[in-house]
C-alpha cells in the first residue's frame, strides 16, 4: 500500500512540473509491479496483462511512437526493456491499444 502510494506521488510531482507530458487525450493509465515487455529490433512490441482502468483488453502495442522515460528523462525505448520484470507507469490509448509512455523512476 505505502509503494502504491509513494508511485501515485511521484506520478503527480512528473505530471506537474511537466517534466515529461507527451500524453495525447485519450490515455489510460496502467502502473505495474512487473513490467511484461516484449520488443523487437526494430523498437515496436507488446506489453501484456494489462490492467488499466477503463481497458477492455490486456496486450498494448508498443510502436515507433511510443515513447519512454526514466527519472523524467527522455530514453531510448529499447531501454524500456531493461524493466521487465520491474515497476512502471505505462499511458495507452484505449482505443487504439497503442502505447504512448512508459516511465519509471529508478
Amino acid at each position: 500500500m505505502m509503494k502504491t502510494m509513494i508511485r501515485v506521488g511521484l506520478l503527480f510531482l512528473l505530471c506537474c512540473t511537466g517534466a515529461v507530458n507527451a500524453e495525447q487525450q485519450p490515455f489510460a493509465v496502467y502502473e505495474t509491479d512487473a513490467l511484461n515487455i516484449k520488443l523487437a529490433n526494430d523498437g515496436t512490441g507488446v506489453i501484456k496483462n494489462m490492467g488499466c482502468i477503463g481497458c477492455d483488453f490486456n496486450i498494448a502495442n508498443i510502436t515507433r511512437n511510443s515513447k519512454a522515460s526514466a527519472n523524467g528523462k527522455v530514453v531510448s525505448i529499447f531501454e524500456a526493456h531493461s524493466r521487465a520484470g520491474k515497476p512502471a507507469m505505462v499511458s495507452v490509448n484505449p482505443y487504439t491499444r497503442e502505447v504512448q509512455y512508459i516511465r519509471w523512476s529508478e
